[in-house]
């Protein structure tokens, strides 16, 4: 369909009507870190039949497309038409035109989060310690409770020594039956964001604690040359004590208050989410464990810390309506009322008037278009078809993060996105291609883009955590490559050992930065209690 388009200036006071809009960066994710608009959701193109559907969810959502390539633009609303959406626009020359309009062009990734949680800090004065203020209180105080606010799975990747796990919405709900004697808790993250969120989330419900951020998280130690654990799997225990779930319950209703947030009823959700002419997130804000053993109908997961710390990601559409659930009325009200100081209209459900929980849907609920057909090969078959030579080559598209870190033995990566031409790089062409990844769902959308170029396509059931699971081993770095790996952005943590400990400091003096940056920005309401 033809595509209306707008300049930066009619996106900025599109911004500014108080109407549904959703700017998606359909480039790459890599790309779009490089340098995109504040308000801009990164929603690659490779991702956007798989994504789209959840991430803007009502279909008359005005929806502002930004990319380079005009071809790709044009992909793009092809695809949002044919799944109903009514009102597509490509946004023109925002490199040039933005500044002029008075929209800012920033890197990063979640930059709306970031900044928030600097201007946070800001305001509130967050208690922070440095590294050296640690170690000496910790040289004084050995029980000191050191928590990781990040997901579960980054702090098995890499944390600080003696640090449990405990995400940031499940803070006010696990601290207080660990602390110490001491009375101390430090809260630490990879960076800046999730620690400063985290300590003033229990500053803010008036824990009985000194409560300090640990300025710069593992960065700040790691920029020390002091050593960080990996591999573990500490976790803070859930609150056993009734008592204590009641103290977390009120403290946090009484935030959500605070902040204009209201507690409303299974009936009132429903009637939200009829409402055709707005659209209304609903998210489950446990660990994703927890919801994977029953949730609500209709509800996604998006854990509170998380949904904090990428809210871009979770909830494009500005002006959206969001509402929150989970089962001890903690974890929502308190996710709830940074969202609402982020200002998003932010609302709880009372799980005590919901149905009973069911098994999590399926993603490919909301997929706006289903791949073509692919014929399937199982981990077995793949193995004996590698080991015996057969004329097979491993296509894996996922992350290139992942592709590093784990590969099947002698499997070559490609983006999504640059297929199928990067396949004309093959050395062995007319094998059979086998896709893989770690989300099958996308080899299974890459793989039929390679077959409708005319190659002898098959995925692999399961995906590579299929090959895993069976125990068998995988290559580690990044020796075949067939196209660019811009595909995601790359942390400091990610970029090769001698860049390090630059891109650390470039990172954290572009994070303290953005208090200034955001200033002006047209859409952003921040309004700390």
């Amino acid at each position: 369909m033809p595509v209306i388009s707008v300049s930066a200036f009619q996106l900025r006071d599109m911004l500014l009507d108080g109407g549904e809009i959703a700017v998606l960066d359909i480039r790459d994710e890599g790309l779009h870190t490089e340098g995109h608009l504040l308000l801009a959701a990164s929603l690659p193109l490779s991702r956007l039949a798989l994504d789209g559907g959840w991430r803007v969810p009502r279909r008359g959502t005005r929806v502002v497309l930004v990319d380079d390539a005009a071809a790709r633009i044009a992909q793009a609303a092809d695809l949002l038409a044919k799944a109903g959406y009514t009102q597509v626009f490509a946004l023109d020359n925002f490199h040039t035109d933005g500044e002029a309009a008075g929209l800012g062009i920033f890197s990063g990734k979640y930059v709306p989060s970031k900044a928030f949680g600097e201007v946070v800090e800001t305001r509130k004065h967050t208690p922070q310690l440095d590294t050296a203020a640690l170690q000496a209180l910790w040289a004084q105080t050995p029980d000191l409770l050191v928590v990781d606010s990040r997901t579960p799975q980054e702090f098995q990747q890499f944390s600080l020594p003696g640090a449990h796990s405990c995400p940031g919405a499940e803070l006010l709900l696990r601290v207080p039956e660990a602390l110490g004697s001491n009375g101390v808790v430090l809260v630490n993250c990879a960076g800046r964001t999730r620690s400063i969120i985290g300590a003033q989330s229990l500053i803010n419900a008036g824990i009985a604690a000194r409560v300090y951020a640990v300025e710069n998280g593992t960065m700040g130690w790691h920029l020390q040359g002091l050593a960080l654990d990996h591999g573990k799997t500490r976790m803070l225990a859930p609150a056993r004590k009734p008592e204590q779930i009641a103290w977390g319950r009120q403290r946090a209703l009484a935030l959500l208050e605070r902040t204009g947030g209201r507690v409303i009823d299974w009936a009132q959700l429903q009637a939200l989410k009829s409402d055709p002419n707005a659209t209304t997130y609903f998210y489950d804000v446990r660990l994703n464990a927890d919801y994977q053993r029953g949730a609500l109908p209709g509800a996604r997961n998006a854990p509170g810390g998380e949904l904090v710390q990428s809210t871009d990601h979770f909830a494009p559409v500005r002006h959206a309506r969001i509402v929150l659930t989970d089962t001890d009325l903690v974890q929502a009200p308190m996710t709830a009322h940074w969202l609402r100081q982020m200002g998003w209209q932010a609302d709880v459900l009372d799980p005590s008037t919901a149905p009973a929980l069911l098994p999590a849907q399926p993603d490919h609920a909301a997929w706006l278009q289903m791949p073509a057909p692919v014929q399937s090969v199982t981990v077995p078959w793949l193995e004996a078809a590698l080991r015996d030579g057969s004329p097979v080559a491993v296509i894996d598209c996922g992350s290139s993060i992942e592709y590093r870190h784990g590969h099947i033995p002698g499997a070559w990566y490609s983006m999504r996105s640059a297929l199928p031409a990067s396949l004309n790089a093959l050395p062995m062409p007319g094998t059979t291609l086998v896709f893989t990844a770690h989300d099958e769902a996308l080899a299974h959308f890459a793989a039929a883009d390679a077959q409708a170029a005319g190659h002898d396509v098959r995925v692999l059931t399961g995906g590579t955590g299929a090959w895993r699971a069976q125990g068998l081993a995988l290559e580690t770095g990044a020796p075949r490559l067939l196209s660019p790996t811009t595909d995601v952005w790359y942390s400091p943590y990610e970029v090769e050992p001698e860049q390090q400990e630059a891109a650390m400091r470039a990172y954290i003096s572009w994070e303290t930065g953005l208090t200034q940056r955001i200033a002006g920005e047209p859409g952003v309401h921040f309004n700390v209690l």
